[in-house]
């Protein structure tokens, strides 16, 4: 399957400062980040930040009977949120804590940005329900934004573009709103380290506010940022995110990346991060394997790869298990190469302190152009960006969020889905094995939007010289897909609640 998306009507973007609104600002964040200069600068331990009994503690919040989410049982301790290590798990009970130097600094540096008035609207204000019945979609009524944001400058077509300077871009945003560097220790390093003022020696990985928040702690993640890359997927680009998952000891803390095409706003790479204190419904749903015909080899390197079933959008969920970060992020990375060849937008969410990533092709724009969305879905005017498709609904009008009910949450998320034969295809393009004696194609340009068949074709062949390292074993078989509910009870090859 290859779509070909055609113009869409012009999105919103994230509302900062440019040179037109005002000139002392311009460029503040190029200028703070470049070589020499000083940042305050978290540097994270490789080794301490992917601590897999951590994440083996979270998954998923439950079943779907859920509507709220628990207090995980022995999760942190409310005084320290002390590991023991003896007995696996987190010692005490209770609510979650921001246990980690991560959360505890990126939470400092947001309220501080706060209570210093740069964001543009309070987002603690904003009206947030959970919407009854099994699926449990969290609603919210944030009208700021829809009223306090600046037009796209660039088209909706293509899910790879270059990047263009003359744009808006992070390096133009306000110096103020940069939290602190994100930076990759060495792994003599025990534990993370934070230096107020530490001089940087190339293209930083900054974070920054999002001043058009949608929930407390909403951040930008911009990897390299001086190096202005386009909003683009490699196997390498996908290692900050991860660790900045793994860094945070919050389960309630996810990181979102939206291509473009799938409601990105700016061509400049950044991933979005929040604490949402509810489960979002495509974190407890069931997962299942693919059929062996798509995808024979579900386990490699230490990464399941499942299919999530009973939602209304169809996408995968790549696991790690006991496989490194970069292993995950070389068989996904790969994944979403394959995608951006061929124009399909999609988006990523990283749960579970980066153990776990759903990655979401979808088609909503696509279809938006092609006059295929319902009048009422396309009235509410709600873009199913990453964390609206997966199931943090935002409306603009209150009308809108007062009637949001389960089935129009699952009626508009299912406009966005692929159908099942194109799905199944996607599937076994993105995740084939290749030939190790295939040689990668260095640099290979992305294809320009597939128009013809001789296009898709390219894209195909390109795909195809990429070389996958991985290695598996061989998988027994596929189960038909199991009803909306479980109670709990796992057949073979079906992970309820993972």
């Amino acid at each position: 399957m290859s779509l070909t998306i055609k113009k869409v009507p012009t999105v919103l973007s994230i509302h900062q400062m440019d040179e037109e609104e005002d000139p002392k600002f311009a460029g503040a964040v190029r200028r703070c980040c470049r070589a020499g200069k000083k940042l305050p600068t978290l540097t994270f331990a490789p080794e301490s930040a992917t601590d897999s009994r951590l994440m083996k503690k979270v998954r998923s919040f439950g079943s779907f009977d859920d509507l709220r989410v628990p207090d995980i049982d022995g999760y942190s301790n409310e005084e320290t949120g002390s590991y023991n290590s003896d007995s696996d798990s987190f010692s005490g009970g209770g609510y979650v804590q921001d246990v980690s130097p991560f959360d505890r600094i990126l939470l400092a540096a947001w309220e501080d940005r706060f209570a210093a008035g740069l964001f543009r609207y309070d987002v603690t204000a904003c009206k947030t329900k959970v919407v009854p019945g099994g699926y449990g979609f969290v609603a919210q009524f944030n009208e700021g934004r829809a009223t306090k944001k600046r037009p796209t400058e660039f088209a909706v077509d293509t899910v790879v573009q270059e990047f263009d300077g003359g744009k808006f871009n992070f390096t133009k945003a306000d110096k103020a709103e940069i939290l602190f560097a994100f930076e990759h220790g060495d792994r003599t390093m025990k534990s993370s380290a934070y230096n107020s003022a530490k001089t940087i020696d190339a293209s930083p990985n900054v974070m920054l506010i999002n001043v058009s928040p949608i929930e407390y702690g909403h951040v930008l993640l911009c990897p390299r940022v001086t190096d202005c890359l386009p909003q683009r997927i490699s196997p390498e680009l996908l290692l900050p995110p991860l660790y900045m998952a793994a860094e945070s000891r919050n389960p309630y803390f996810r990181v979102g990346y939206n291509s473009l095409g799938a409601y990105a706003t700016i061509n400049h790479l950044h991933f979005q991060a929040y604490y949402l204190m509810e489960a979002f419904p495509i974190e407890r749903a069931q997962t299942t394997r693919l059929p062996q015909r798509v995808y024979k080899k579900r386990h490699r390197h230490g990464v399941v790869v499942n299919q999530v079933t009973g939602y209304p959008v169809r996408c995968l969920c790549f696991e790690r298990k006991d496989a490194t970060f970069e292993a995950l992020a070389d068989l996904l990375g790969n994944a979403c190469e394959r995608l951006q060849e061929r124009n399909i937008p999609f988006n990523l969410l990283i749960a579970d302190h980066g153990a776990r990533v759903f990655l979401i092709p979808q088609v909503f724009s696509h279809r938006a152009a092609k006059g295929e969305i319902p009048e009422d879905v396309a009235a509410t005017g709600v873009n199913p960006a990453v964390f609206e498709i997966s199931g943090h609904l935002l409306y603009k009008q209150q009308d809108d969020y007062d009637a949001c009910t389960q089935d129009a949450a699952f009626k508009m998320l299912a406009c966005a889905s692929l159908g099942e034969e194109d799905f199944y295809e996607t599937c076994s393009h993105i995740l084939a094995e290749t030939d190790p004696s295939v040689k990668k194609l260095a640099n290979a340009a992305v294809p320009e939007l597939a128009t013809s068949a001789a296009t898709t074709t390219e894209a195909i062949e390109i795909a195809a010289a990429r070389k996958h390292r991985n290695t598996a074993d061989a998988d027994p078989g596929s189960p038909t897909s199991p009803p909306l509910l479980s109670d709990g009870d796992s057949a073979d090859g079906v992970v309820p609640g993972h």
